[in-house]
C-alpha cells in the first residue's frame, strides 16, 4: 500500500506540474497573438508612413526634376557678327548661347561694344517675325563715337545676329525706350531688315 500510495503521489505531483506547465505555455501562447497583432499593426503603420513618405519624396523629386526643365533654356548656337581687329571687315563666328544676353556678352567679347553697354531689353514678336531691341544711352554713345562706317557696321552685326538669331524679318532699335538716332542722322523708329555690307 505504501507504494500504491507513493506512486498516486508521485502521478499527482506529475500531474499538478504538468497542469502548472500548460497552463503557463497556455497563457504565453494567448499573449502572442496580442503581441503578433501589435507588430503586426505596427508594422502595417510603418509601412503606411512609409508609403506616404515615400510619396512624398516622389512628389519632391518630380517638383526638383520638373524645375531645371522649367528654368533651363535650351542651348543652341547662333553666328554673332562683329568687326575682325585685322581687316575691319564684319565677320561672323558660332556662338553657343541661351538667352538674348549671352548674344550681348558675346558682342562684347568680340569688342564690338564696351563693358557699359547694356541690353535693356529684347521683345520677340513671334507672329510678326519681328523684334525690339532696347539698349542703354552707353551702347548709343559708342555706335556714335564711330565715324559714318563703323556706326554702319556696330549696327548692322548688332541687326543682323539678332535677326538671325530669332528667325525674324525686321528689327526696332530704341536707346533707353526712345528712338535711337545714329549721329549722322539716321533714325531707327521703324523696323529696320538685314544689312550687307
Amino acid at each position: 500500500m505504501k507504494q500504491r500510495s507513493f506512486f498516486s503521489m508521485c502521478m499527482i505531483l506529475v500531474v499538478s506540474m504538468s497542469l502548472v506547465f500548460v497552463t503557463g505555455c497556455g497563457r504565453n501562447d494567448k499573449e502572442e497573438p496580442d503581441n503578433v497583432k501589435t507588430e503586426e499593426q505596427n508594422n502595417d503603420k510603418d509601412e503606411t508612413q512609409d508609403e506616404e513618405l515615400n510619396e512624398g519624396d516622389q512628389e519632391d523629386s518630380d517638383n526638383i526634376s520638373e524645375e531645371p526643365v522649367e528654368n533651363d533654356p535650351q542651348t543652341r548656337n547662333v553666328t554673332v557678327y562683329y568687326v575682325d581687329d585685322k581687316t575691319a571687315e564684319v565677320t561672323g563666328k558660332s556662338v553657343e548661347i541661351q538667352d538674348e544676353y549671352d548674344i550681348w556678352n558675346a558682342l562684347k567679347e568680340s569688342g564690338l561694344l564696351t563693358e557699359d553697354c547694356e541690353l535693356l531689353s529684347l521683345n520677340v514678336k513671334e507672329a510678326e517675325k519681328k523684334l525690339d531691341l532696347d539698349f542703354n544711352s552707353a551702347t548709343g554713345d559708342r555706335i556714335r563715337s564711330m565715324g559714318t562706317t563703323g556706326e554702319t557696321q556696330i549696327i548692322g552685326c548688332i541687326i543682323n545676329t539678332y535677326l538671325e538669331a530669332y528667325s525674324c524679318g525686321g528689327i526696332r532699335l530704341t536707346q533707353e525706350g526712345q528712338a535711337f538716332v545714329t549721329s549722322h542722322g539716321a533714325n531707327f523708329d521703324g523696323y529696320s531688315g538685314k544689312m550687307t555690307f
